[in-house]
């Protein structure tokens, strides 16, 4: 009788490695997002419903979106807003194809004017990246002499968030300036499996959880040029995060500096058009996620434009018609030196309700993405936005 046995630990799961995705797969079979195992997976934007529906062209304007602090500076009302967010998504690789369904949370918010000052105070708790995926690959280990084929699979549940607190002063009727905290936080449930095509050998796995800290600071300006013209700067450093493994440190990330600027033009009163642009330095990771077998990451960025419609401006509330398109770069490739990158165009509205003390915003948006290398990926994001004022 043959007994079934299990390699030592270690050296069975010498080819997988826990931290951040550092691995080099032979397929990618079957995950949430290929573009996102590696680094802090796929960054995420911090955006309101009614910035996904014009691409967020709006968002640097936005009070409700979490990319510049000077955006809470026009507020004259506290209000709060929650948002979901529906995405199903096809991938395709030279490995096969498969389709997910996912349904996230991304961000919660909650801003009000200090009464009697020149002063909009806000906080929201927004996604800043997902690393939902499941990764298979193909290997053959030498056990005792013998060569033994392998499947390794690793899954990761989770992503990093940003807590935001934010003020906003403004300077006379024309101009507003804001600062804002940044708490990062978030953590990775991490499945590591091998298999072993001679049954003889027992399966091994390992789970362990990931968790980040960090902190960050954003500033922005809201600059009024004429009757219909904004301005808008904003700059961000998030420093770096702390990694722990099952509550030991085991290493630190070092995350971008957020440069963005956009500019606002109302034509008339019913159409109201924003272009904007957003570059990241995730490069700088490079550093911390070494290792011959892991490609360098790239800086990115993200170009938008957009606009909303009001059919009826006596009731600019009441259902306008919101439209976009960006094309942004995504920072971890799987293929040395093929960058990802994605296209989007999105269409959404809105209505008020209750002497306009709640409303409700949708967005929908169809993604494409690819690297040039036979990986691409389609996904259909359908948002749902709910803001109340007290």
């Amino acid at each position: 009788m043959t007994r079934a046995r299990s390699p030592r630990r270690g050296a069975s799961l010498a080819s997988l490695t826990l931290a951040l995705g550092l691995l080099a797969p032979a397929a990618l079979r079957a995950q949430s997002s290929q573009f996102g195992f590696r680094g802090v997976g796929i960054p995420t934007r911090g955006l309101s419903v009614r910035s996904m529906g014009t691409g967020g062209s709006f968002s640097i304007f936005d009070p409700q979106s979490s990319l510049n602090p000077a955006a809470l500076g026009p507020l004259d009302f506290t209000s709060a807003s929650f948002t979901a967010l529906q995405e199903y998504r096809s991938t395709s690789n030279p490995f096969g194809s498969s389709s997910v369904r996912e349904t996230r949370f991304p961000q919660v918010t909650l801003s009000g004017p200090i009464k009697h000052l020149p002063v909009v105070l806000g906080a929201s708790y927004s996604a800043y990246s997902n690393r939902d995926f499941s990764i298979v690959s193909s290997d053959t280990a030498v056990l005792r002499g013998i060569p033994v084929p392998v499947n390794d699979t690793l899954d990761s549940r989770g992503g990093l968030s940003s807590a935001r607190v934010a003020g906003a002063y403004r300077l006379g009727e024309h101009t507003s300036v804001g600062i804002a905290f940044h708490l990062i936080t978030g953590s990775d449930r991490v499945v590591q499996r091998r298999d072993f095509t001679d049954t003889t050998y027992l399966p091994v796995s390992e789970r362990s959880e990931l968790s980040y800290s960090g902190v960050g600071a954003s500033i922005g300006l809201v600059q009024q040029i004429g009757p219909r013209m904004l301005l808008a700067l904003a700059a961000r450093s998030d420093g770096h995060v702390n990694i722990d493994k099952d509550s030991a440190r085991v290493g630190r990330l070092d995350l971008p500096y957020t440069f963005s600027g956009g500019v606002r033009y109302r034509f008339g009163r019913r159409l109201d058009l924003a272009a904007q642009g957003v570059y990241q330095t995730w490069s700088g990771a490079n550093s911390d996620l070494g290792g011959t077998d892991n490609p360098p990451g790239f800086n990115t960025m993200e170009l938008s434009f957009g606009g909303e419609y009001t059919p009826d401006p006596r009731r600019p509330s009441r259902r306008p018609i919101r439209f976009g398109v960006r094309y942004g770069t995504l920072p971890f490739p799987i293929v040395p030196g093929a960058q990802p990158h994605e296209l989007g165009l999105s269409l959404g509205t809105g209505a008020r309700f209750a002497k306009d003390r709640a409303g409700v915003d949708v967005s929908l948006e169809h993604v494409s993405r690819s690297d040039g290398t036979g990986r691409s990926e389609r996904a259909w994001l359908i948002g749902l936005g709910v803001t109340i004022r007290p």
